[in-house]
């Protein structure tokens, strides 16, 4: 595949050399888009080592930014796309364990399994390789989920109901416990955030929750190593998403 990003084909270059001179690569970079200077880049034969030893709640922060920029890859470092499957299966079972969110692991395929470079625009020293996946049940509940390559972690997913793809969002509403009181919602996000805290293995707090009817939001503030960061989830009548956005 093809991508035209000048940025991430300077630092895919250097990234294989080491990655020792990626802040001018950045300062380059920006100097080449004001000029709408572009070269195509064919991301398949370039192979990335990811920066070592990101903390839990780096990689986490880093795939809810909106200050990235990502590039295709044909595999990832550590795991080919077999194995990102099932490890992905796997690692969700337990993620949803006593969540609200039901998924049948019994019978499901993956619909979608691809490696994404992840780098910060701002500081590429923050980079990291993970798999965007879309996993597809019986009842075609949907899980579009991006998991960490190195350590095989779901840092962020996207849940829809089967039913809201029929356009059924009163059945898929009820389904969920969302969507009838505030109350209702309280105790569906008070669970997501004690499903998140379990599989993280970290402290997580609801901080705050809006209730509207019909869309409502929650946020849970991620605890670890004297750090506090504030993650953004979406609830609809059509699914709900965890670790959707970062929040400044």
């Amino acid at each position: 595949m093809k991508v035209r990003y000048y940025l991430l084909f300077i630092a895919a270059a250097l990234l294989v050399a080491g990655s020792f001179f990626l802040p001018n690569a950045v300062a380059a970079v920006t100097d080449s888009r004001r000029l709408d200077n572009f070269i195509t880049v064919d991301s398949q034969s370039v192979s990335f080592d990811a920066a070592p030893e990101l903390e839990l709640l780096d990689r986490i922060a880093l795939v809810a930014s909106p200050n990235t920029e990502t590039l295709p890859l044909n595999t990832g470092q550590v795991m080919d796309a077999p194995l990102a499957s099932e490890t992905a299966g796997g690692e969700l079972e337990g993620l949803l364990r006593g969540s609200p969110l039901e998924f049948d692991f019994s019978w499901y395929e993956v619909e979608e399994c691809s490696a994404v470079f992840i780098i910060d625009a701002e500081d590429p020293s923050v980079n990291m390789i993970v798999w965007d996946m879309v996993l597809l049940d019986r009842y075609r509940n949907t899980l579009n989920v991006t998991m960490d390559d190195e350590t095989g972690t779901i840092l962020k997913l996207i849940f829809t109901w089967g039913f809201a793809e029929a356009g059924d969002t009163e059945t898929s509403s009820t389904v969920m416990g969302f969507g009838g009181s505030d109350e209702e919602f309280y105790d569906t996000v008070s669970r997501m955030t004690e499903m998140m805290a379990e599989y993280y293995g970290l402290p997580v707090a609801l901080a705050d929750y809006q209730f509207s009817g019909s869309l409502a939001y929650y946020r849970a503030d991620i605890l670890g190593g004297g750090r506090v960061i504030s993650m953004f989830g979406v609830v609809r009548p059509t699914g709900l998403t965890m670790n959707e956005k970062l929040l400044y």
